[in-house]
């Protein structure tokens, strides 16, 4: 017996009005799966358990839709729409550099490179097979840009954070739509499925042995760099510092490129030396050396002062990759390309052993190898007022649960937040009914 699941429930309003062959009616289809399949980025938007727990299931639903879908130029649209959901935020970056025409094209491009590679996963003849496909393009990584990640499907939910949880997503999804398995052993695979992918072993992480502060701060990408307000913004951050010494913090962490400037001897690198007695200070900056500029962390303890340098730049925002003169003389031509730090730098506060990340390197996989603790700085003003930072957060939620690593957060921009791996979302159900059952005898 085949286990029927249609696309729209029976009781939907006007559902027998839909003729399922309709134009309309494949668009709405085309629409919904690929919003489906972005559904994490977007319902991360209204964080709560219910939502947490339904995320997967509806990923699991539009690979199913995915799976429905019977011809190229349907696979070509879902992969369209998906690249559009996931990533049309990349362009606006570019009105930084007064080129805002590329805004749409950007976003366009986005559309069409996971248009052509969902289009390309549909050659393959049989289903099983084009789901493998699908599952394998978040090893493609076109320019080094990996935020194509299937594991944000786990980042919360009942599923672990590993290959296993979303291998067994994956195959959930093959195995509800396919139609040549009876209906009570296509139920049993599914549960053995499930529970083979189920989030068991809660990780404990390494957290930072002092009280600390996170600062945020809410600088428009359009007035950061202006020279008439890196002095205003730099004794802004000098009173936040001075109140995280008042609340007697032992740490207090600023985002990427508060200070604006190559802060290497200047008066507030002076004044961060002599605050750095009283309290650990973690800040962005850039920092200059033989004629190279890097996007850089410092780190001021008692009186000194330590760089690291960002390793994993964002191609052409921070560097050119390819058709640097072309690039330079057309569109960027007041660009300052940044030169890469080490792949991994790490430095000791007390016992513990922190991992340095600057904004897309929170992101990266590499870094959360080998790592207990990471201090992440972010400048999201880049990409205000988008959904880059709900994945953005999701992915390093994803890696963190995956590894067993807490990572501090600062942002300019959005959002602030101490990521620790997650808990068993069956023991929080019932953390969440206890306290139900006791409002209910309350009342």
């Amino acid at each position: 017996m085949k286990l029927r699941l249609n696309f729209l429930p029976y009781f939907f309003p006007f559902y027998k009005k839909f003729n399922p062959n309709s134009t309309i009616f494949k668009i709405i289809k085309t629409f919904f799966c690929a919003f489906l399949l972005s559904n994490p980025i977007y319902l991360s938007f209204f964080e709560n358990i219910f939502l947490e727990t339904l995320s997967p299931f509806l990923a699991i639903w539009g690979l199913i839709l995915l799976l429905k879908t019977k011809n190229a130029k349907g696979y070509f649209w879902v992969g369209f729409l998906m690249g559009l959901f996931w990533f049309w935020w990349v362009g606006l970056s570019a009105i930084y550099f007064n080129l805002s025409y590329l805004v749409p094209l950007i976003a366009l491009i986005m559309g069409l490179v996971y248009g052509i590679l969902f289009r390309i996963c549909f050659i393959f003849k049989y289903d099983f097979l084009r789901l493998c496909a699908i599952f394998s393009l978040c090893f493609i990584h076109p320019l080094g840009f990996d935020w194509l990640e299937w594991g944000i499907y786990t980042s919360y939910g009942f599923f672990d954070s590993s290959f296993r949880g979303i291998i067994c997503l994956f195959l959930i999804a093959y195995f509800i739509y396919e139609g040549y398995i009876s209906r009570y052993y296509k139920i049993g695979i599914i549960l053995i499925l499930f529970f083979v992918g189920f989030h068991y072993k809660e990780k404990s992480a390494s957290t930072l042995p002092f009280s600390y502060k996170l600062i945020n701060t809410d600088i428009s990408q359009a007035q950061k760099y202006m020279q008439e307000n890196l002095i205003v913004n730099s004794n802004a951050l000098l009173k936040e510092i001075s109140k995280a010494i008042l609340e007697k913090k032992e740490l207090v962490i600023l985002p990427e490129s508060a200070f604006a400037f190559n802060l290497q001897g200047t008066k507030y690198e002076e004044f961060l030396k002599e605050l750095s007695h009283k309290i650990i200070i973690i800040t962005g900056a850039f920092y200059a050396k033989e004629g190279k500029i890097y996007n850089s962390a410092y780190v001021f303890r008692q009186g000194k002062s330590y760089v690291f340098n960002k390793h994993f730049l964002v191609p052409f925002g921070e560097e050119i990759p390819f058709f640097k003169n072309f690039v330079k003389k057309y569109f960027l031509p007041n660009i300052e390309e940044f030169s890469r730090g080490p792949v991994q730098s790490q430095y000791k506060l007390d016992n513990a052993l922190i991992t340095n990340a600057i904004c897309y390197e929170a992101t990266k996989e590499q870094n959360y190898k080998n790592s207990q603790i990471i201090i992440a700085l972010s400048n999201n003003a880049w990409f205000n007022h988008s959904s880059e930072y709900k994945l953005q957060k999701l992915l390093i939620q994803f890696y963190a649960n995956k590894y067993g690593v807490s990572v501090y957060h600062a942002t300019n921009g959005k959002e602030n937040a101490l990521i620790l791996p997650k808990k068993r979302l069956d023991l929080r159900w019932l953390e969440e009914f206890k306290k139900w059952k006791e409002k209910l005898f309350k009342s």
